[in-house]
């Protein structure tokens, strides 16, 4: 626990900093977009995803001091590449899958190497952004001790993630979900999860950023870079996104957007699925690596969404029971999460 808190505070006081800064760069270079429509679609995914970069960076504590920096640039790089991803996605190709797919490919290309060809449509006059992400990401992965040993495992998780966003856009706007599902039947090692379980986990990129982060480490190897990604996909890439599809309930009723959450039958049985997903990654973390920043990484994910579930909401009904299976140190990671949300402290400080 001790070692959590340590992780914890290395987190808030040095690497929160530096991925915002990040964010603010990455802003001015979006802002610069010359397609007026591209622009807003990049300008507003940071905006309202902020907080998905500066949590990403919270991978970065495994970095050994010298490379921290190096590792928040990358894991916000890739972030903010992945909102985007989602944003043109869900915006400007939704109704078509091959180029959900074909601008899905960037996420898999910023893992390769500096030297590997650069072949990205984006859409439209993006003022060259979405290969200066690809490229900022690269640069930086391949700064790193261990790159080499994540790289295919990287490119894999990235890969999947790529394919789940585009499928699932395409069912939330065409209404069905058939091609989806298909892609979740043809996805390996997911015994014991339902198929929107799968799709939900499908579009988390939690299983890149521990990969590009485990780049950080001199020591890791091609078989730590495979147990990392054995544990976050399907495990904790399924906890994120069923969280976050959670939280957002209400709110996806009215709009177009999936729901991955409302496919269970009832509330017990969202709450049964929540819990098993949690105690999975529990387990399947405690064997890595630095596991207590692995620990800690599945702590706040499941606080930051416990502490944001809006009273009387679904969340708020549902999320307890799945936090207290975290054990006693999720209480004060959730009072110091709902601490951070009343004072609004805004990421572009």
């Amino acid at each position: 626990m001790l070692r959590i808190v340590i992780e914890l505070v290395k987190y808030e006081t040095i690497i929160v900093r530096q991925a915002r800064r990040e964010i603010r760069r990455w802003t001015a270079t979006a802002t610069a977009i010359p397609d007026p429509r591209l622009r807003e679609t990049a300008t507003c995914a940071i905006d309202v995803d902020a907080s998905n970069a500066e949590a990403a960076a919270a991978f970065a504590v495994m970095a050994p001091r010298p490379l921290t920096r190096v590792a928040v640039e990358l894991l916000v790089g890739y972030q903010v590449l992945l909102d985007y991803v989602d944003a043109l996605g869900e915006r400007v190709c939704a109704d078509r899958v091959l180029r959900g797919l074909a601008i899905g490919m960037a996420l898999t290309a910023a893992c390769a190497r500096p030297s590997a060809p650069l072949a990205l449509d984006p859409l439209g006059d993006d003022g060259g952004y979405l290969a200066a992400l690809v490229t900022a990401c690269r640069a930086r992965l391949w700064q790193l001790p261990s790159a080499a040993a994540v790289e295919q495992q990287a490119r894999a998780a990235a890969e999947r993630c790529a394919q789940a966003l585009a499928y699932t856009h395409a069912a939330a706007t065409l209404g069905a979900s058939d091609d989806l599902r298909d892609w979740t039947a043809a996805q390996h090692a997911t015994t014991g999860y339902r198929w929107w379980e799968i799709a939900a986990g499908g579009n988390s990129d939690l299983a890149i950023l521990a990969l590009l982060a485990a780049a950080a480490d001199p020591a890791t190897t091609t078989v730590d870079a495979a147990a990392v990604a054995a544990a976050y996909w399907p495990h904790v890439c399924v906890l994120s996104t069923l969280l976050d599809s959670l939280v957002d309930y209400e709110r996806d009723t009215t709009t177009e957007n999936f729901s991955f959450v409302s496919r269970y039958p009832e509330h017990a049985a969202m709450q049964e699925g929540l819990i098993h997903a949690t105690e999975r990654s529990l387990a399947a973390t405690a064997r890595l690596r630095h596991h207590h920043a692995h620990a800690m990484i599945v702590y706040g994910v499941a606080c930051y969404y416990a502490s944001a579930a809006t009273p009387g909401s679904i969340a708020a009904h549902v999320a307890p029971p799945v936090v207290a299976t975290l054990g006693p140190m999720a209480a004060p990671i959730i009072v110091a999460l709902r601490a951070r949300h009343r004072l609004q402290v805004p990421w572009a400080q």
